[in-house]
């Protein structure tokens, strides 16, 4: 019988952007922390609801921030009374949107220093931003830009801008500005930061698959550009939430809110972003609107296209190949591109997946590491009643099993096989089996687990610091995770060397979650 892949639009519990606004502009406290900015330039998003079936109580935690001052505040407050809400300093600043970087790409093309010739391209390196400190203790908010010139003697260039004064830095302290590889790190041409808009469609959708009149999978499947958490916060690229296998339910949320990149040579690191959604090729039906495809054939992401990061599509995409639902979004951070992917078989096993690639650029060519950290909410058969254990090698075909009571990190080396997660009344549950290319951490990564005790608003790490290195061990503080609800992030860690004689575009990393029944 023909498998039926059927999406439908809903909404969530969040207070939208405008109304974020609203309540900023209107908030005395806001307005004494931001001494008096101008409302209608703040940034800000979404308030999405914390905790599991929020309602309209629940609470919300909200990014403010003013780009002239390059300062941010924190709303806390519940969605019922956003006008009570707290506020708070915060020290996150978020990174440049479309619309601010297609000002600072106008500005810079009008600079008289900007290279002539039709084929020199204004792109979004890394780092997103080279803000500027001011001798009174102010820092002055500078977006940078990347400007390939194929035909210049640099080819790479990487400069500031001040949007709000209209000026060029083409020097950005602490910023590598003229770079230069003969053939280029990567082969694909990247897009310009001008031609990517944004075409609307719903946030989020209601996933079902049926075989028959059987439900084979039911779950929420939030976008890129929507998924959480963002300011505070850098997205978490294809978000599922209220996952379900044939009418049990699996996780409540399971996401990627940590994705670092480390370099050996000069010890550079970034916190990439993954609520950028950028194009891949996508053929199929559109039943809920822009964003979302439902194929006939496999999509293509960067990490299988020859040649060019282009495409028919920005969003989300699925598949069902007779066998496996795949569910896949081609995701961008500066000139790294990133598939953000599940895989889920008809016979309940999860497959998450995230591969890595990029786009023509002077330093990936660097050897790196990649460091992935997946968010598992797990609420099997409920929210309540969940045990965790780690299955070790004991030299016979039969491993050993060793409860996990307290909240802990722990990284993949022998003994350990694999672990689960099951309810303690029915015993069913999913078993979290490693990656055959996820590997081990190294001192930067920290770890590759982290079995945990839920609370709402540990959706991630904060303000990571300098180095931009995962803070996950801020959250294990001895509490029980035995028959209780729990929470495992797990780490995958990509080591990209150009000189390694396997090819490094199309590696993919990630764990395989396998059902206990």
């Amino acid at each position: 019988m023909t498998v039926q892949v059927i999406i439908e639009a809903v909404g969530r519990a969040e207070l939208a952007a405008e109304r974020v606004r609203e309540v900023a502009a209107a908030h005395p406290d806001v307005l004494a922390h931001l001494e008096g900015a101008d409302t209608g330039r703040l940034i800000v998003g979404p308030a999405v609801a914390l905790g599991h079936d929020p309602d309209a109580g629940a609470p919300f935690r909200a990014g403010v921030f003013d780009p002239v001052s390059n300062r941010g505040v924190e709303l806390r407050g519940t969605l019922d009374r956003p006008e009570e809400a707290r506020v708070l300093p915060s020290a996150h600043r978020p990174n440049p949107r479309h619309e601010e970087l297609r000002a600072a790409a106008a500005i810079l093309r009008a600079d008289e220093r900007f290279p002539a010739g039709e084929d020199v391209l204004v792109y979004q390196p890394m780092p997103p931003l080279a803000d500027l400190d001011n001798p009174d203790g102010t820092t002055t908010r500078r977006p940078t830009l990347g400007v390939y010139d194929p035909s210049g003697a640099t080819r790479h260039r990487v400069v500031a801008v001040d949007v709000g004064a209209g000026v060029v830095d083409w020097s950005p302290a602490g910023v590598a500005v003229a770079m230069h590889h003969p053939g280029d790190c990567e082969s694909h041409l990247p897009v310009p930061v001008e031609s990517l808009r944004d075409r609307g469609g719903p946030d989020q959708v209601r996933l079902r698959v049926l075989d028959g009149t059987t439900e084979l999978w039911n779950m929420i499947v939030v976008r890129p550009r929507a998924s959480t958490p963002v300011d505070p916060g850098d997205g978490s690229g294809v978000e599922l939430r209220e996952v379900r296998h044939r009418g049990r339910l699996v996780l409540r949320q399971a996401h990627v809110p940590i994705l670092n990149v480390q370099y050996e040579e000069d010890g550079v690191t970034y916190r990439d972003w993954q609520y950028e959604e950028t194009r891949f090729s996508a053929t199929g039906a559109e039943p809920v609107g822009w964003g979302w495809r439902v194929c006939a054939g496999p999509p293509r992401t960067i990490l299988e296209r020859p040649d060019n990061d282009a495409g028919n599509f920005q969003g989300v995409a699925f598949h069902h190949d007779g066998h496996e639902l795949r569910i896949v979004s081609e995701i961008a951070a500066g000139w790294y591109r990133y598939a953000s992917e599940w895989r889920l078989t008809d016979d309940g096993t999860i497959k998450p997946r995230f591969g890595f690639a990029g786009v023509r650029n002077p330093r990936t060519c660097m050897r790196h590491r990649h460091h992935v950290y997946w968010r598992f909410d797990f609420d099997v058969e409920g929210s309540a009643n969940d045990v965790i254990e780690q299955f070790d090698d004991t030299g016979s075909t039969v491993p050993q099993a060793v409860p996990i009571v307290r909240e802990v990190a722990r990284k993949r080396r022998h003994p350990a096989l694999f672990w689960q997660v099951t309810d303690k009344t029915s015993g069913r549950g999913w078993r979290i089996h490693p990656g055959e290319h996820d590997n081990t951490t190294d001192p930067y990564g920290v770890a590759d687990l982290w079995f945990l005790r839920h609370h709402p608003a540990e959706l991630h790490d904060g303000n990571p610091g300098p180095d931009n290195r995962a803070m996950l061990n801020r959250f294990v503080d001895g509490e029980s995770v035995s028959a209780t609800n729990v929470v495992v992030w797990y780490a995958g860690h990509f080591r990209h060397d150009q000189n390694d004689p396997e090819p490094h575009q199309g590696h993919v990393v990630g764990p395989d979650l396998v059902p206990v029944t």
